[in-house]
This record gives structure tokens, sequence and C-alpha cells, in this order.
């Protein structure tokens, strides 16, 4: 749903913040069984709601130990947890072979992400039949839902395949603040089986009661259970108390903190702490202390917070200077045609953010640093990227990228949503795009691409676009100097969004070229520009060139699996064209897709593109108008195409 006027939004946030209000005295609602369908995505399927007064706490989670997970060991790696404390907890060693069907009890780290609690692990997929729902129900026993895992991970459920890494939020909570007041310290998620007898739920309570060493009524309290009805691969949260043993037939479990003690009278119990000064002697010691250094207490605090303010202040004054700030300031000024002014995010935001730059949050790694998946406070998910230095040519490059992307609104480029000055090294806050490089898909490991000929031709003409746009109808030219699939990134509808600006650089009216220092990525390096270091816009022109014979051909600009005169693509292409002999490079799927005069005249143009010579090379604005009509015909012709197939039907039909 969206809330499209101011007051309507303002109704929805007061709403929002009373039902949270009220949250946090509650307990959860036990969840029906509809994770199993994973296209619904309703909140029950998210998780646990963040009630609790704490917003991370240490959980426990239930697993039944199963080939190949059937030691402390792999339950450990698979969890994310540590074999140690599940040792301890299950009374077992770390190597120990633990019977098929046995219920183990694993502590995890359990986290308030959003406004749902979760503990983070990472899965690597290793048979063909790990589908979102398999690894939720099966290998996680119900432990997360597919519906999360579709909405934490970039894949598409079709698009899984072994060996991709998800991240898995595993299905845990804190005590509420009532919990708490009642001595409860942490919370178990139980999770239903086909084994559990569920026809009475009070019954089936006592017996999970009797387990844990908690009454039923606390259990049925804390799931808020209502009804007789619950479901195998649904969770039920049982409340703990911070020290416990419970000794059942078949089952040890103790939560202990310096672990347990055997004891004639009494069996097992914790083993207590050290002992401390008694609350009395405490009382009088502090009476005493307290009157004596009560001046120098108030005197210290606000000396300390003077000096706290002053080392704050100038830090952040440090680290706007050394990212580039005054430069960046100095060069938004000169430039002050921006489309937006670009936000300052604060470093605790995007901290926050990123979950502290979880290494399972990375998207990706380059020689500029790595980029995070991070969500905003709003919910907005985003990417983040993190310099590797602080050295002269990164930060250059750094402001340089915000200088650029400030000038430019154009819905095939990707949008810089703001930058953080105030870390040690320089972020840039991008909008997410979920599908990847375009590299990735015409260059997959599979056989085949899977990007059709109608979808290839119009992410050329969305490129050509965005870099007619910038060459010609921006603030002030642009020439983007590093134009190659890698930097082309397709958004959920397989949108080009065109990204990687830091060597970009804006464009003097007056001026038709830069003579910069040759930088760029060989295949795709304008061999003019190399020799004389004079970049011009047909340097961008000759890279996009490229770009098209990749999508032709479905090969890498530079490979050395081709023959040792061949390994050039472009050089390589051209020859092919010349001597009407293109079928040996095209892509298979564009020879069964693709109209013979459209190749023709995609290749034609890619020629044009490749001329040594940087004059003979069409304009952007040229290259980007031939794309354009080019598509609008093949769109007619498939439409006509599939009108004239319906008519054909329908007389079939009549006849």
């Amino acid at each position: 749903m969206e809330i499209s006027t101011f007051p309507n939004r303002i109704c929805f946030s007061l709403l929002f913040f009373l039902f949270n209000g009220f949250l946090s005295h509650g307990q959860q609602a036990y969840e029906n069984n509809t994770q199993l369908n994973c296209a619904d995505f309703t909140s029950a399927t998210a998780g646990y709601l963040c009630n609790g007064p704490q917003k991370s706490c240490k959980a426990y989670v239930t697993f039944r130990s199963r080939h190949p997970y059937d030691n402390a060991v792999s339950i450990a790696y698979l969890l994310g947890s540590e074999a140690s404390e599940i040792a301890l907890v299950n009374n077992i060693t770390d190597i120990d072979s633990i019977p098929s069907g046995k219920l183990i009890v694993a502590p995890v780290s359990c986290s308030c992400f959003g406004n749902v609690y979760q503990h983070d692990t990472l899965y690597t997929l290793k048979y063909h039949t790990d589908t979102y729902f398999n690894i939720a129900n099966d290998t996680y026993q119900g432990l997360t839902t597919c519906q999360a895992l579709i909405r934490q991970n970039p894949y598409k459920p079709e698009n899984l395949s072994i060996g991709m890494e998800i991240m898995v939020p595993v299905r845990c909570a804190c005590p509420s603040e009532k919990q708490s007041a009642q001595g409860f310290s942490f919370l178990l998620t139980y999770m239903v089986t086909w084994a559990d007898d569920v026809s009475s739920i009070s019954a089936f309570a006592s017996s999970i009661g009797q387990v844990f060493g908690v009454d039923a009524s606390s259990i049925l309290e804390a799931n808020e259970l209502t009804s007789d009805l619950i479901y195998p691969f649904t969770p039920l949260l049982v409340p703990l108390k911070s020290e416990s043993c419970t000794v059942q037939p078949g089952n040890f479990f103790c939560f202990c903190e310096n672990g347990y003690l055997e004891d004639g009278r009494r069996g097992r119990i914790c083993k207590p702490g050290s002992k401390g000064i008694p609350i009395k002697m405490l009382v009088l010691m502090g009476l005493g202390i307290g009157c004596g250094l009560l001046c120098i207490v108030l005197a210290s605090y606000w000396l300390y917070r003077y000096l706290k303010n002053r080392k704050y202040l100038k830090q952040k004054e440090r680290l706007f200077k050394q990212n580039g700030g005054l430069l960046l300031l100095e060069q938004l000024a000169l430039t002050s045609g921006g489309s937006e002014k670009t936000k300052v995010f604060t470093a605790e935001e995007l901290q926050r953010a990123t979950d502290d730059y979880n290494p399972s949050r990375i998207l990706g790694r380059g020689g500029y640093g790595t980029v995070y998946k991070g969500m905003l406070l709003n919910g907005s998910i985003v990417a983040v990227k993190r310099a590797k230095t602080v050295d002269r040519n990164e930060i250059e490059q750094f402001i340089n990228e915000v200088v650029v992307l400030s000038q430019i609104n154009h819905r095939n480029v990707v949008k810089l949503l703001g930058c953080c000055l105030e870390t040690e090294v320089p972020l840039l806050v991008y909008e997410f795009i979920p599908n990847g490089t375009l590299s990735d898909h015409i260059h997959a490991s599979s056989s085949e691409s899977s990007l059709q000929w109608g979808d290839r031709l119009r992410i050329a003409s969305e490129v050509a676009g965005s870099l007619a746009y910038m060459h010609s109808a921006a603030s002030f030219p642009i020439f983007h100097r590093d134009i190659k699939s890698t930097n082309i990134l397709l958004d959920e509808k397989y949108t080009a969004k065109v990204s990687d600006f830091g060597t970009s650089r804006i464009v003097p009216i007056d001026r038709t070229h830069l003579t910069t220092k040759v930088i760029g990525t060989f295949g795709y390096l304008d061999p003019e520009y190399f020799q004389s270091s004079q970049y011009t816009d047909k340097s961008d022109v000759y890279s996009f060139g490229v770009v098209l014979v990749e999508l032709l051909t479905g090969q890498k600009p530079i490979s050395f699996a081709r023959a040792e005169n061949n390994t050039n693509l472009a050089t390589y292409f051209i020859s092919l064209l010349e001597d009407d002999q293109l079928l040996k490079v095209l892509d298979p799927q564009v020879v069964r897709e693709a109209k013979k005069d459209e190749i023709l005249m995609i290749s034609m143009l890619a020629k044009r593109c490749l001329d040594s010579n940087g004059r003979n090379r069409p304009s952007m604005k040229e290259v980007a108008t031939e794309l354009e009509g080019l598509r609008k015909t093949q769109l007619q012709f498939s439409q006509e195409s599939k009108l004239q197939k319906h008519l054909s039907t329908d007389c079939e039909n009549l006849e």
C-alpha cells in the first residue's frame, strides 16, 4: 500500500509508533502455516517483531540432528553458532556423533534488523533441489521462511544454482519487557515437527515445558496461543530462566553461564559465580564514598562532556578535510546546475544500514573497494560503496563521481543518493540495482545467455540514450571514460543503468577533448586515445561499439581462448564482418531470434563506432537515434507477428 498524501503519512506514522508502543509490552503471536506459501509476503512470514527493550540478545534455537548435520561442529557451521557452546548446553563433545532425530539446542546472537529479530548466517547451495522453500523448511527445519530468504537475497527463486552463497535470516527473539519482569532472560525458538503430538495445545505446552524446565502457561502466554491448531515447520517461543538445568529421558540441557556441577541432593546445578559483597555492605560503602566523590564526579562529568564534544568536532573536521570535503564543496559550487542536492549521511546511519558492514552484506569487491547491501530506516534498499584507501587518487575519484552524478538526472544512469565524509574512508550511497551487471548475463557460465534478442536491443538503446544525454543534453557535457559491460547494471525489469563514474569528467562547453593520463580497460580503450592521450566524446563511442559487439557475440573483449591474432574481439569481429563470416562469432541465441537484416544493421553500426579514426565515428546522439528506430521497427514487427498468429488461430477455430 502506498501512502500518497502528506496528511496520510502523518496519520500512518502516528499509528505505527502507537502500535510499536503497544507491541513493546506484548508477546509474540503464533504464526499459522502461511510460511508454506512462498508467494505470501504478509508480515508474519518475516519473523518475530522487535517488541522488546533489547535490540540484541543471546537466544536459543532447536535443531534435530540429521546427516550431514549430526555433530556439534557441522550444526554450528550451518546455524552460524559456536560448536563449543552447543556442546556445553547439550552435554556432548564437539565431535560426538549425534543420533538422527535427537533434539539439539544451539545458542545464537539475535539482533533487530529493520523491525524484525533475526540471526544472520550464510549458506552455500549444494544440490539442484536447493530452492528457497527446501532450504527454509528442510535444511533449516523451519528456522527461516522462504519469504524471508527471497526478501533478503538478490537472487530470484528461478535463478538459484549450485555454488551460490545466500544469507539466511534465522528466526529468534529477545524477551519482552513483561517477560524480563517475570524473570525470563532468554527465548528459545522451538520448531514443531510431524513427530510432535499437538492434539492438545495445553498438553503439548506442558510436555515442552518439562523438557526445558518451564511451566506450560508461560509458553502459551509467550505465543498468544488461542487456537487448538498448530502446524509443523512453525516456531513456538519457550521463555527460559537465566540459570537452569533439566534432565529428561534422552534429553539434557543446561543454560548456565559458568557450566554445571553434580550435586548429590539436587542433581545437576549451575556453577555459582564468585560471591559478591553483601548488598547491605555495598549500600553503606556507597553512601560513605559517594559523599566524598560527589563534587569530583560532577566536575569531571562536565569536563568530560566538554572535551568529548571538542574531540568529536575536531575529528569530524579532520575527516571532512581528509575525505575531500572542501574540494567537493568547491566543485559543487562551480557546477551549481546539478539535478538534485546530494544528501550527506551520518556514519551511524550507514553503519546501521549495513549491519556494521557485515561480510554477509557484501555485493562485490573491486579495485575501488567494497560494495555493501544496506537498508535505510525508511526501508529503502541501497548499495553502499566503501573506498579501500584514502590516497589522493582515490579521493579525487570519489569527489569526481559525486560531482558528475550530481549533474545527471536520467532513468538509465544509476542514481546517487548521497555520501558520507565522517568515516576514515569516504562512502557513496546509490540506489540498489538487483540483477547484477550486463557482463554477468552475456558472459554467463551456462551455455547460453538469459538475455533474449529483444532485451539486448533495448539495453543497447538505453545505454546509447544515456551516453547521448551526457554528451549533449546534460548541464555540462560529460565523458564517461569507462564504458564496459561490467559498468552497466540491470534492475528488476532488466532496464539498463550506467554506473561507475569515478574516472568521468565534466567538459567545459568550449572544449572538444581532454588531455589526460591514459586510463581505462583494455579491450574497450579507444586506440586513438591510447596513442594521443586526447579523450573525446568519440572515445566513449568506441567503447560503446565494443559493448555492441559483446551483445552480438556473447564473447569477452579480450580472450586468450581465441587464436593469438584474434585475442582482441573488436578487430576480430571487423575482420569477420568484412569477410562475410559473421556466423563464426555470433551468439547462437542471436542467430535464432534476430532477423538477418537486424544483425547486419547492428554489425555495421558497431563497425562505424569502432573506426580507428575518431572523426569517422558517429556521435552518440546518432547512434541512439539509429538504435531507437531499429528497436521500434522490431517491436512493431513483433506485435504484427503476434496479431497475425492470433488471427490465424481465430480463423482455424471458425473453420
